[in-house]
C-alpha cells in the first residue's frame, strides 16, 4: 500500500540549538515564505514538547533540521502516545536520527521505531553521523525531488551539486511544469546524488515505512 501527505500542512524545526548557522541561512527564508500555505514551526530556539507533539499530530509533514532525531525536545513516551491519533511523515535530517540499536534477542530500538509505532507512515533518517554541508545539499534535493520546493515563494539557498533535468524550479516557474508523482523513497534515492561524499553522507539517509506521495 501507499499513503499521501498534504504538502500544504507542514510543521518544521530549524536549528533549535542555535549552532547550525549555515543550515538556518540555507532554509530559513524558504520555510518562512511557505507560511501562507499553512506551514508553521520554530526557528533558532528550542521547541517545547507540546509544540513538537502538536506539530506531529496536526500536520501531515514534520521537518527537523537539528542534531539527532529531536529526542531532546519530545520524549519516546510522547511520540508513542500519538497513536491512534496517528503521526505525520517525519523528515529527520540530524545525525544518526534513523539509527537502530540492537537489543540482543529483543527488537532493536530507536527513534524510527517510536515514530512507526505512533502511526507515522514514513520516516527519513540518517544511519550515522553526517556533516551539515552535505546533508543540507541532500535535504534541498529531497524537497525538490518530492515536490515540496513548489510550496514556497522563495528558493532554498543551498544548491545541490548535481542538478537534474527533472528537478522542478521553485516559485512561479514551477506552475509551468508537470511530472508524475514521486514517492518519498524515490525522492531519497534521487537526493543521494546531491552529496559530495556519496558513500558517507549519501548512503546515510534511509526510509522506514511505506511509499508516501504528495497529495
Amino acid at each position: 500500500g501507499a499513503a499521501t501527505a498534504d504538502g500544504t500542512r507542514v510543521f518544521y524545526v530549524l536549528n533549535p540549538e542555535g549552532d547550525l548557522h549555515r543550515t538556518q541561512a540555507n532554509f530559513e527564508e524558504y520555510l518562512q515564505r511557505s507560511g501562507q500555505r499553512n506551514w508553521h514551526g520554530v526557528i533558532g530556539r528550542r521547541p517545547t514538547p507540546h509544540e513538537c507533539e502538536s506539530g506531529l499530530s496536526t500536520s501531515d509533514i514534520f521537518m527537523y533540521f537539528g542534531h539527532g532525531g529531536a529526542e531532546n525536545y519530545i520524549s519516546r513516551t510522547q511520540i508513542r502516545g500519538l497513536h491512534p491519533r496517528s503521526c505525520s511523515v517525519a523528515l529527520l535530517f540530524g545525525c544518526s536520527s534513523g539509527q537502530l540499536k540492537p537489543a540482543g534477542e529483543y527488537d532493536a530500538t530507536g527513534t524510527a521505531v517510536d515514530y512507526l509505532i505512533a502511526g507515522c507512515p514514513a520516516l527519513v533518517g540518517n544511519l550515522w553521523d553526517v556533516g551539515d554541508k552535505d546533508i543540507d545539499r541532500f535535504a534541498a534535493r529531497l524537497l525538490a525531488a518530492w515536490g515540496l520546493d513548489r510550496m514556497s515563494a522563495s528558493e532554498i539557498a543551498v544548491k545541490p551539486i548535481m542538478p537534474s533535468a527533472d528537478t522542478l524550479p521553485t516559485a512561479a516557474g514551477a506552475a509551468c511544469f508537470s511530472r508524475p508523482p514521486v514517492s518519498l523513497a524515490e525522492a531519497v534515492c534521487e537526493a543521494r546524488k546531491a552529496c559530495r561524499m556519496s558513500f558517507l553522507t549519501g548512503a546515510a539517509p534511509v526510509v522506514y515505512g511505506i511509499p508516501v506521495y504528495l497529495a
